[in-house]
């Protein structure tokens, strides 16, 4: 297993994200000096980025993209891929079509967490779960034929944030009822902490699914900073033969410098 953080692109400008945000090269030079291995990108715009630019950037760094992340799409511009607005959901597809071709260019998946939106309620609550559905089965369709996965992100519940798929087990029903080659799985520790019973049951049923994973400690904060069971994660994880990134996504005081090495010297220490 390799290390990365989440690092956003320069048109990314939100309070509401768990990113680096800033000077792209300035923080990709502060992952290698640490040891990381990869970066998971997240993007805003994703029609607009200049994809051989980063990946010098990245490629410079002695990095490698480790996933393509959507948040920002939704937390910046309020834009949804389940909305009761069609337009929303038309500009919600379009980037996450973008979303993947990008993840498509660096071979790896994109994340779909909050991005995906929220189910109306009431009379609207049945129709709106068609839109949730058609949205990713359009997504995933897409991903397949540009050779990438939308990894989905079971979340924990909120009044006001999400309120579809919660756990890992809710998660592998999803993406199994969607049923393509271009729908997989991604695990929040943070998100597991709250909702999932059991860290090991959750990753062993996720198994054949799991394409990616991201790391924060019970807080949010960096891994060691909480009580998240992170021996038990990562023993779980060689059980099943993952081999993909751990990627760190946490909020960042005192900054992002402390907080990249805290978490990566923690990681190490069980890897």
């Amino acid at each position: 297993m390799k290390i990365s953080f989440q690092v956003a692109t320069p048109e990314v400008d939100t309070p509401l994200l768990p990113s680096a945000q800033g000077a792209l090269g300035g923080n990709l030079r502060v992952l290698s000096d640490l040891g990381y291995e990869g970066v998971d990108l997240s993007l805003r715009k994703p029609r607009d980025v200049d994809l051989d630019a980063i990946r010098k950037e990245v490629e410079k760094n002695s990095l490698e993209v480790s996933s393509i992340h959507t948040a920002a799409i939704g937390f910046q511009d309020s834009v949804w891929l389940c909305h009761p607005d069609e337009a929303i959901r038309k500009e919600g597809m379009d980037r996450l079509k973008g979303s993947l071709d990008v993840a498509a260019f660096f071979g790896v998946g994109a994340t779909v967490g909050t991005f995906r939106g929220r189910l109306s309620e009431g009379e609207e609550h049945e129709r709106s779960l068609g839109w949730m559905r058609d949205a990713i089965m359009e997504g995933s369709d897409y991903a397949a034929e540009k050779g990438a996965r939308i990894l989905f992100e079971p979340q924990h519940r909120h009044r006001y944030g999400n309120n579809f798929i919660y756990n890992a087990q809710e998660g592998v029903a999803f993406v199994e009822e969607i049923n393509s080659p271009g729908l997989g799985l991604m695990l929040d520790t943070f998100h597991m902490n709250i909702e999932d019973v059991s860290f090991s049951r959750s990753i062993v049923d996720a198994k054949d699914h799991l394409g990616h994973m991201h790391i924060s400690d019970s807080n949010r904060l960096y891994p060691g900073a909480g009580h998240v069971p992170f021996r038990e994660i990562i023993d779980t994880l060689r059980a099943i033969d993952y081999e993909e990134f751990l990627a760190i996504q946490v909020r960042m005081p005192p900054d992002f410098q402390t907080s990249a090495a805290l978490g990566i010297a923690n990681l190490r220490s069980l890897l």
